[in-house]
């Protein structure tokens, strides 16, 4: 475990926009990110985080799952370049994100919570706009939404980064799609920005979750009485799965542990949950239904006719206003990775017990 408070001035920070920053009566802040072999942007996060809060007032909790790359050298580089700013090397052993969260917010110090990813990088005015924004009243989770960028720089990465960010491909996840507006209330945010004491009082985040982990805590939030509110004055730059292996895990992994949430919360059903289970069901049954009835051939074609058609003109249009049409074949099988990962890791959660090893 590293940490360092010292009184050097911070190595790249501009005083004048720190500066700005220090008002004695707004809270302190913790930013806690769960991290696990990100020793290519790991350092760009603090980067991005270490100048946009009174130093006073604020610390950056790295909840590192025993990377086996050089991402705890790079992390301790950042705690040594930008010190007296606190940055912290927690070890989280069981490497699962949910007990990253509970470890790091037990170990802040900070008023505030501000959960980050080191999947994502945060505009420079994030953490100062939800801090803003959580000061009204009866707002208990602030958040912004997600600019996807491709994770490498392939052709199937980009056309995977098209597809996540599409409502075809995802739904109408609000802090995926929205890009200018009014805050709004919506059912969950990504990277939520809440006061310790909201976590104190639902019990944390739930370990026996190892996705989903966020919705669950703002379904909680808001099954209390509290609000969730997505703004778009800032944001955060994400990077979707470069390959389409990694993208159909995810989704499978995601489809998985939601089933397991909404067996603990039946009412959180949104339609978009439903969606791609329904539709695996419906190719299930009548592929099964054929076997003795020939009309089931016929429906089983329309069906995948009626999928099909939808997502290659989403998947031409994109391809268009990309000026690449070679991204095509990538997005639509992007389009049915998701949709399939998915849906089979839905009934896979469903169906058969979840367990915090698999």
């Amino acid at each position: 475990m590293f940490e360092a408070i010292s009184t050097t001035a911070i190595g790249d920070a501009r005083p004048d926009k720190v500066a700005r920053n220090a008002t004695t009566d707004w809270p302190s802040v913790s930013v806690v990110i769960p991290c696990f072999n990100e020793e290519r942007r790991i350092a760009q996060v603090i980067e991005r985080l270490a100048e946009q809060y009174d130093r006073n007032q604020f610390e950056i909790l790295v909840l590192d799952g025993r990377s086996t790359d050089d991402t705890r050298k790079v992390v301790a580089d950042c705690i040594a370049r930008f010190a007296p700013l606190r940055i912290k090397l927690v070890d989280n052993p069981s490497r699962h994100i949910p007990d990253a969260l509970n470890l790091g917010i037990a170990e802040a110090r900070g008023e505030v919570i501000v959960r980050m990813d080191a999947h994502s990088l945060p505009s420079e005015n994030y953490v100062r706009s939800c801090v803003a924004l959580l000061r009204q009243e009866s707002v208990e989770v602030v958040g912004m939404p997600w600019r996807i960028s491709a994770g490498a720089q392939t052709h199937t990465a980009q056309a995977i980064a098209l597809a996540v960010a599409h409502p075809f491909g995802i739904g109408d996840a609000q802090y995926r799609l929205a890009k200018s507006g009014e805050p709004r209330e919506v059912d969950t945010v990504p990277f939520g920005v809440f006061r310790k004491s909201l976590w104190q009082r639902l019990g944390g985040f739930n370990e026996a979750l190892l996705a989903n982990e966020d919705y669950d805590f703002n379904y909680r939030v808001r099954l209390n009485g509290g609000r969730v509110l997505l703004d778009t004055t800032a944001h955060s730059i994400y990077f979707a799965r470069p390959t389409l292996s990694e993208l159909s895990l995810q989704y499978f992994r995601y489809g998985r542990w939601k089933a397991q949430m909404l067996k603990l919360h039946p009412r959180s059903m949104r339609w978009r949950h439903a969606a791609a289970p329904s539709f695996m069901v419906m190719l299930i049954c009548l592929s099964l239904l054929g076997i003795w009835r020939s009309e089931a051939w016929w429906l089983l074609s329309l069906t995948a006719v009626a999928y099909l058609l939808p997502a290659f003109g989403f998947a031409f249009n994109l391809s268009r206003r990309a000026n690449n049409y070679k991204l095509l074949p990538s997005i639509l099988v992007s389009f049915v990775s998701i949709h399939f990962g998915w849906g089979s890791g839905f009934w896979r959660g469903l169906l058969w017990p979840n367990t915090r090893k698999a």
